[in-house]
């Protein structure tokens, strides 16, 4: 093994656990909600339903955002340009849960994702190349496993644990669906979405 990787190995050790950190933080959060929903107050399982929402949008932005930020026909000031429209056409989003849940809380959720998907990006730098394949390999993960958790969350029998019919009635979620009206699915695929998502990153950190 070259002397350089092995200067490079602390820094990779370190980045396994920063990068992942933030999501398995999550995944708990959700996992004490499914059991107690009213563990971080009483907004906690709407903070989780909307989470899945925002999450897939930042699932499908990544792949984008990673595609200009490494696309070498472009200049600089496009690949900016490029960003900035693809921030704003997702802010709208954002914009829309604030208003139907009628408060600030919804950004903050987002910004959170966010920060938790930078922490990953700047935990463990690499070259160009490696960079570019740690990121889609790690976006092409997210994208499986969000769509396990939804799906799973559909077709399996789980267990509502603390999302009873008579405690989702006093929840006031807005609107309906599966994720409204049995949110008890939307917490547990999301406890299971970032504990795996965290897990990868963890086993992913480790790759020079």
């Amino acid at each position: 093994m070259e002397s350089s990787t092995f200067a490079a190995m602390p820094g990779l050790r370190a980045g396994r656990w920063w990068g992942a950190l933030p999501d398995a933080v999550t995944g708990a959060a959700c996992l004490v909600v499914w059991f107690a929903p009213f563990a971080f107050g009483q907004g906690a399982v709407k903070t989780v339903v909307l989470m899945m929402l925002m999450e897939f949008l930042l699932v499908h932005g990544t792949g984008f955002f990673t595609v200009i930020a490494f696309a070498d026909d472009m200049s600089r000031g496009k690949r900016v340009l490029a960003m900035l429209g693809l921030l704003f056409f997702y802010a709208m989003f954002v914009a829309v849960f604030a208003w139907s849940f009628k408060a600030w809380w919804p950004v903050w959720v987002f910004v959170w994702l966010v920060a938790a998907k930078g922490f990953w990006i700047f935990s463990a730098p690499r070259d160009r190349a490696q960079e570019v394949q740690r990121q889609m390999t790690t976006w092409a993960f997210s994208v499986v496993a969000y769509l396990a958790a939804v799906f799973g969350g559909v077709v399996l029998s789980l267990p509502r644990l603390g999302l009873t019919e008579e405690v989702v009635a006093t929840l006031g979620l807005p609107g309906g669906g599966e994720w409204i009206e049995r949110p008890h699915t939307a917490v547990a695929g999301m406890a299971f979405y970032f504990f795996a998502i965290a897990a990868f990153k963890f086993w992913r950190g480790g790759k020079a």
